[in-house]
């Protein structure tokens, strides 16, 4: 049994073979070229008895009319057992791709459309092909080292110097900027993707900054692919928890489901907006500010932070005066960027530490601090029990190799801060480790 098929054009991506086992490979080609090809195809190296394993000898073209937008796209289905896999070029330099089996499924269809329009007889021989490789959803892993490997690779490619006025001739540059036109799957006579198949597509921004467009493009694609499966695993968890015939352990294990889809969704939101105040170069307003009420939000917000906290072997004790007063900000985003400061707070510190929040007046804002206890028997090299966890990884994230975690770096997360109408300062002291401190402007028109 083959590897898997590969339908791709107007140049082969893959080679026929894998790992020692064949890919069943179709190359969709403009007419004319499909013709030279034809002709000059005996006349190709490698054709002689022993070329069973020669790109020449094994590929199989499919002509695609001049008129097609399809031939001014670079595209390649991939359909395997294990995963399904759309890579996309589009015609203004920009890259694509997407593991959804919805999007591998709809992109099969249009390609289908026009085997079947140019070459009706090769139809049922690609459909057999197909047929033993249903689009399916990949194992997680799989996903996130495709991720990795995608950016050691673009850390690899040279920044593009700016064009020279004396020199009439310029090459593309392979990067992530702006978003490929779909055209190519949008031809009139087929069906044409829905807004919610086009979704899961990794899309990419135009990037002003050189240093940090690769990452910034790769973090919000991969923002996007994380957020869609969780949303839709959250969704089916919540309308199962509103069955009545769920029972009660069931239902606890469906709201665990829930809680960690939210925190994990919430996370990649952040990152999501850290990366859009990152590349966006235009003066307008960062985010909707309104008046909140706080007491509102600590009611809510509070339990789950304890919680937080008890999961690491932590504490968490909040001095919340009574009534606070109302303060001027995005009450979504604010809940988000507080829980994952706590979050990374939280993954900073040894087990059985204490954190204390303290909410106070200053002036014309309302200050937040967050500080940590170590445990009692805390031996005497504090210093390095409380060093930082956490790892580098670009221009925004930082890396906790001993869980896995992800996390926004405090650059990230003050950028956020100040789009939100607050500030954020970050103190280290001896044998206590860091300060957090937030600063929030009050609502004026309550004073």
């Amino acid at each position: 049994m083959p590897l898997g098929v590969v339908l791709s054009g107007p140049f082969p991506v893959l080679p026929d073979q894998l790992m020692g086992q064949r890919l069943i490979h179709w190359l969709l080609v403009p007419e004319p070229l499909e013709r030279i090809l034809a002709v000059a195809r005996p006349l190709l190296p490698g054709e002689g008895g022993n070329s069973t394993q020669s790109l020449a000898g094994d590929l199989q073209m499919i002509p695609v009319g001049t008129d097609d937008p399809l031939t001014r796209e670079r595209f390649c289905l991939v359909l395997t057992q294990d995963f399904s896999l759309v890579l996309l070029l589009g015609q203004r330099q920009s890259f694509q791709f997407s593991f959804d089996p919805g999007v591998a499924q709809a992109v099969w269809g249009q390609l289908r459309h026009r085997i079947a329009a140019v070459r009706p007889p090769l139809l049922p021989l690609v459909d057999q092909a197909v047929s033993q490789f249903p689009p399916v959803v990949p194992d997680y892993r799989l996903v996130t080292r495709y991720s990795h490997l995608l950016m050691q690779q673009l850390r690899q490619i040279p920044l593009p110097s700016p064009p020279s006025a004396m020199s009439p001739v310029q090459f593309a540059q392979l990067d992530l900027p702006d978003r490929p036109a779909l055209a190519a799957f949008q031809h009139p006579e087929s069906e044409r993707f829905s807004a919610a198949e086009r979704r899961p597509f990794m899309s990419a921004e135009a990037q002003s900054s050189p240093e940090s467009g690769s990452d910034t493009e790769l973090l919000k694609a991969m923002a996007h692919e994380i957020r869609t499966p969780l949303t839709t695993i959250r969704t089916l968890t919540r309308s199962l928890l509103k069955r009545r015939d769920v029972g009660e352990d069931v239902a606890k294990r469906l709201r665990l489901i829930d809680r960690e889809c939210t925190q994990q969704i919430d996370r990649f939101n952040l990152i999501f907006r850290a990366v859009e105040l990152e590349t966006d170069t235009t003066k307008r307003p960062k985010s909707p500010l309104s008046a909140i009420s706080l007491n509102q939000l600590f009611d809510d917000a509070i339990p789950r932070w304890q919680q937080q906290a008890s999961q690491r072997n932590l504490t968490l004790t909040v001095n919340v005066p009574a009534q606070l007063p109302m303060v001027h900000s995005d009450p979504t985003m604010l809940t988000q960027v507080l829980t994952g400061l706590i979050d990374r707070f939280t993954h900073s510190l040894p087990p059985y530490s204490h954190i204390k929040l303290a909410v106070t007046l200053a002036g014309h804002q309302l200050k937040l601090q967050f500080q940590s206890q170590p445990p009692a028997d805390t031996p005497s090299d504090t210093d390095e029990l409380l060093s930082s966890p956490f790892k580098a990884l670009g221009q925004l994230l930082m890396f906790q190799p001993e869980t896995g975690g992800l996390s926004l770096n405090l650059n990230a997360t003050k950028n956020l801060f100040q789009a939100l109408g607050g500030k954020l300062i970050v103190r280290q002291r001896p044998q206590t480790g860091e300060v957090l401190t937030v600063f929030l402007p009050l609502e004026t028109r309550t004073l």
